[in-house]
């Protein structure tokens, strides 16, 4: 039996690649390394927070207004000192 598109002419064969059951099977653990890994960053980030007293979570003072690439430089210094 020919497989025929709608106008009647021969379909072209797509090839599709298939996994070996193990290469899935690794994709899906790796995936899920992945997906766990991140979840434990997610976590210690938030203890720290948690942890931080008040001061220091509000460390930049509220009337001060700084300019954005100001307020960026503030940030990525905070995030290096804190070895992120």
């Amino acid at each position: 039996m020919r497989i025929t598109n709608l106008e009647g002419l021969p379909m072209k064969e797509k090839k599709v690649l298939e996994l070996s059951p193990e290469a899935t099977l690794l994709k899906k653990l790796r995936d899920r390394a992945i997906s766990q890994q991140e979840t434990q960053k997610r976590k210690a980030w938030v203890e720290k927070l948690a942890a931080m007293p008040e001061s220091t979570r509000d460390y930049l003072e509220p009337q001060a207004h700084l300019e954005p690439s100001q307020l960026f430089r503030k940030v990525a210094e905070r995030l290096l000192e804190e070895g992120a």
